[in-house]
């Protein structure tokens, strides 16, 4: 599944994020992360891979809601023990 720019923005204001750390995290130029954000341009198939797992990392989860689009929301936490 893929992200949308709109679900970029609200994952990493969810864990705090901002762009360069997400960019870091990922592994791509923060230059990425902002033309995604802004409409510019979508990252190749790898980097948005990359993007969505270490926002998936950091505590999010993708969600695509039946009939309400496309969303995002805190992970569950697993209980420790």
């Amino acid at each position: 599944m893929t992200i949308s720019a709109d679900q970029c923005r609200a994952a990493r204001g969810l864990v705090d994020m901002d762009q360069a750390t997400l960019a870091e995290a990922a592994s791509v130029s923060r230059s990425v992360i902002v033309d995604f954000e802004n409409g510019r341009r979508t990252p190749n198939r790898n980097n948005l891979a990359a993007i969505r797992a270490a926002l998936e990392d950091a505590g999010v989860a993708f969600i695509d809601a039946n009939g309400g689009g496309p969303g995002v929301r805190l992970a569950e936490q697993k209980p420790s023990h």
